[in-house]
């Protein structure tokens, strides 16, 4: 690296630039750029230089903390970030050789390892309507966006491969692209430029939100790859609440299946009305009902009683609950509701024409798949 500016000479220099005779002027620039170009000047930069009293000049040191602050409108600053990127490029080379060499076996050459896939061309091909070139200073936008797809442009997207509708095929396509940006990093020693296209960016930018929030889970193993998939963003991509509205709504799913399969697992009960009622008449049973039945004909106090007028007004005829089926079906309709759950299981057998075991089954099942 060249020595540092030596501003007292350069500001001697300068001075028979500006006063000197007009051969001295002449000299004396010449001589001045003679100091400045070394260090990436020209002789219009002289009169900043010393205005600045060599502050362009000053290259940045570290904090106490260890981080380097570049101002990058520093021409020194410029230079020492330039010569420090390049040291850790030259690091990363030494410790990644091995990985350089198998990329660039397997593409063949560098040049073929950044060279724009089929994919990529159609890409930007099919966004190309969208394109509109910023101003100066300001990005080009697709649509009126730049770093993220418009419907529009996912749908143009979408002509030259329909997205996804599952996280995993999502998933696969997104370590498809991430793939290849890595392969490119590495052949660019760690450069971590933009690597791919802008189609192919906006397509894999689109794929992250699909994973991260969009796509329905449909079963646990999803949730499990959605949930790895933010954990390894390392924050970019982490939609918690899409986590919980996938298992919220599997939750239920679960819950509802599990009901329908207890209902279906019941013997089917035989005979009608009269003949479960008379399987209540065994001895066992019959000292048990008169047990907790004295005093009230109808084997309930007067709130049950009430809950089974309103229960047995909402009921369908029992002409009507002619197969095993139905009749299960209406225990658990009687039993889902607030009334029927605190009605002993003898009237709700006697309402829809099933044994009270049954009823109690259903109850009991009930209970263990209740959340």
């Amino acid at each position: 690296m060249a020595k540092k500016l030596n501003l007292d000479l350069l500001n001697k220099v300068w001075a028979l630039a500006e006063q000197g005779t007009e051969g001295e002027r002449d000299a004396a620039r010449n001589r001045a750029e003679a100091l400045v170009k070394p260090h990436g000047y020209t002789v219009a930069d002289v009169p900043d230089l010393l205005l600045t009293e060599g502050y362009l000049d000053e290259e940045p040191a570290p904090s106490a903390g260890g981080f380097t602050f570049y101002d990058m409108s520093n021409p020194a600053h410029q230079r020492a970030y330039a010569e420090a990127e390049r040291k850790k490029q030259a690091a990363w080379r030494m410790a990644n050789r091995a990985k350089i060499d198998e990329v660039l076996a397997r593409y063949g050459s560098e040049e073929a390892v950044f060279a724009y896939t089929a994919e990529e061309k159609a890409y930007d091909a099919a966004i190309k309507p969208f394109h509109k070139k910023g101003k100066a200073g300001q990005c080009d936008t697709w649509d009126g966006e730049h770093f993220s797809a418009t419907a529009k442009v996912r749908a143009a997207l979408a002509t030259v491969k329909p997205w996804p509708d599952n996280i995993p095929d999502a998933i696969a396509e997104y370590e498809y692209w991430e793939k290849l940006y890595d392969d490119r990093n590495i052949a660019d020693s760690n450069g971590q430029w933009d690597y791919l296209t802008q189609g192919a960016d906006f397509r894999h930018r689109a794929l992250g939100d699909l994973i991260n929030k969009e796509l329905e889970a449909r079963n646990l193993s999803d949730v499990i790859v959605r949930l790895r998939f933010q954990e390894a963003s390392q924050g970019i991509y982490d939609d918690s609440a899409s986590i919980l509205r996938d298992l919220e709504r599997l939750h239920e799913a679960e819950n509802s299946q599990r009901l329908k399969s207890t209902s279906g697992d019941i013997s089917p009960d035989r005979g009608s009305l009269a003949a479960s009622v008379g399987k209540v008449g065994g001895a066992e049973n019959r000292a048990t009902s008169e047990a907790q039945n004295m005093g009230n004909p109808h084997g309930m106090d007067p709130s049950d009683l009430r809950s089974e007028e309103r229960l047995s007004s909402t009921s369908p005829p029992l002409s009507k609950l002619d197969t095993a089926t139905k009749r299960r079906a209406e225990v658990v309709r009687i039993l889902q509701t607030a009334e029927g759950m605190r009605m002993p299981l003898r009237a709700v057998a006697q309402m829809v024409g099933v044994s009270p075991t049954t009823v109690g089954n259903i109850k009991r099942r009930i209970r263990l798949v209740a959340p």
